[in-house]
């Protein structure tokens, strides 16, 4: 984004509220990418690429959090457009996350 993303108070609070540990931090974006995979048009030419990013992310959580114990983040009967501007926040940062982390490993070999 490069310019102001506006997001819905209640979202964000939620996101807040719900996210104290890493677990639930990892939860959240497993719920959010469950969303926005549901969401990807396939027949879109860049669908392949973005469920497969969606897929790494959800691997990532599945191994790294405890998900089984963790609040659902997303409501089946309540996906609005803010939402999915939430879980396309978090993807972007993730992914710029995991650019960033490879980058560091390339200048260090």
């Amino acid at each position: 984004f490069r310019g102001v993303v506006k997001l819905r108070r209640g979202i964000v609070a939620k996101v807040f509220d719900r996210t104290k540990t890493m677990n639930d931090v990892y939860g959240a974006f497993y719920d959010f990418s469950c969303v926005i995979e549901r969401k990807v048009d396939k027949n879109d030419p860049n669908a392949m690429k973005t469920l497969k990013q969606l897929e790494t992310i959800k691997k990532i959580c599945r191994e790294n959090g405890d998900l089984h114990k963790r609040i659902l983040y997303v409501n089946g009967e309540t996906q609005s457009k803010a939402l999915f501007i939430v879980m396309l926040v978090l993807l972007l940062a993730i992914l710029l996350f995991a650019y960033l982390k490879n980058q560091t490993n390339v200048s260090g070999s």
